[in-house]
């Protein structure tokens, strides 16, 4: 398939709604290095005053330019200030853009067959996949599979409805092929040519172009997914609307973001891993997308936190880096060294979830 000249996994995605006066006046800023910017207002409260937290060049990609984090005077929302504008931020993401490989579903069905049954019986009495449900399991499966639920639960969205599932940014299909393997009837939207001809391994109905724009009647969806998605659009709130609006009576929309409230933005700043500049526009903590989302006319229903090792040993190696440890930092990379480090955070980053500061959350949304 040829491609349309975006090579952005999610460019389109968040182009401006109609009528948003806050985006409809963005001033041209061109910095003296790097892609052109706009000056745009705060995406949560449309206010133009806000103060420079943290300056970085991009560290995953080497986009040109230095890119800035802003905190807003009037509701403290963190979002890059300026950033690249919408023709050009396709420039910021490579063919090797990690959502535009080949997909790697995660189904739960893998393992021996006693994992296979518990897991079936978990998604059957935790998620409510019914036709997994199976009465003659043992005490043993079913002990097993409480012991999944956490990552069941994780991996797999509760079953909605008649099982309709749209999944918004969808890259090369990761999520549809799960989706697909417990039941759901699977829709995708991917704003990159390339990712979405991989993604139509698993089905056929992808809308490939800008979410807002697409062309799904209201209550059409029993679940929509957006994984890391909403930091990258220029208007995170009319994202939401938009999706809301493909919600069936009942139905849930699953938003996840990484955390600008976790511990891994407190301890390590600019170096963290969750910035991910120019590519991320918005930087959300779980009060500030729960503004959005009730701006956006939803209302947040649950909220989990999630972490794992290598957020943290990436940031710990660029703020090694920042503070002229270049060595240290190398040691860090180290097989063995960050094998330890790893198992180390293994076993302490459950505590980290607990006190609900994880490198990510996931939140349940529902219309109000």
């Amino acid at each position: 398939m040829q491609r349309r000249g975006c090579r952005g996994h999610l460019r389109a995605l968040g182009a401006a709604a109609p009528g948003r006066g806050a985006l409809a006046d963005l001033q041209e800023v061109v910095t003296p290095v790097g892609l052109p910017t706009v000056d745009a207002p705060c995406f949560l409260c449309g206010s133009r005053e806000a103060d420079p937290l943290w300056t970085t060049p991009d560290r995953a990609f080497a986009v040109p330019g230095l890119y800035t984090v802003a905190r807003c005077r009037r509701c403290r929302f963190l979002y890059q200030k300026p950033h690249v504008d919408d023709a050009h931020l396709a420039a910021c993401y490579p063919d090797h853009y990690p959502r535009h490989q080949e997909p790697s579903p995660r189904i739960p069905f893998k393992g021996s067959p006693g994992r296979i049954r518990a897991a079936r019986w978990a998604l059957a009495s935790a998620l409510g996949y019914s036709h997994f449900r199976d009465s003659s399991v043992g005490l043993l499966t079913r002990l097993r599979a409480w012991a999944l639920r956490r990552r069941i639960s994780w991996d797999c969205p509760p079953w909605r409805g008649g099982g309709r599932y749209l999944d918004v940014g969808c890259g090369s299909g990761g999520a549809l092929g799960a989706a697909k393997a417990l039941g759901w009837q699977v829709t995708g939207v991917e704003v990159d040519d390339a990712a979405a001809a991989k993604a139509k391994r698993f089905t056929d109905k992808i809308h490939v172009g800008d979410a807002l724009t697409a062309p799904f009647a209201p209550g059409r969806f029993d679940v929509v997914t957006a994984f890391h998605v909403l930091e990258h659009v220029p208007d995170p709130v009319a994202m939401i609307r938009r999706m809301l609006e493909w919600l069936a009576p009942g139905g849930l929309l699953i938003v996840e973001v990484p955390n600008a409230g976790g511990l891994g933005a407190a301890i390590f700043g600019k170096a963290w891993s969750g910035l991910e500049l120019p590519r991320h526009l918005s930087h959300f903590s779980p009060e500030s997308l729960e503004r959005a989302v009730e701006q956006g006319g939803g209302r947040m229903v649950w909220c989990w936190h999630g972490a794992k090792p290598r957020y943290y040993l990436w940031s710990l190696a660029a703020w090694l880096r920042d503070h002229g440890r270049t060595r240290l930092a190398s040691d860090t990379e180290r097989r063995l060294v960050y094998g330890l480090l790893k198992i180390f955070l293994e076993v302490t980053l459950p505590l980290v979830r607990l006190a609900r500061r994880g490198e990510v959350i996931r939140v349940g949304i529902a219309s109000r």
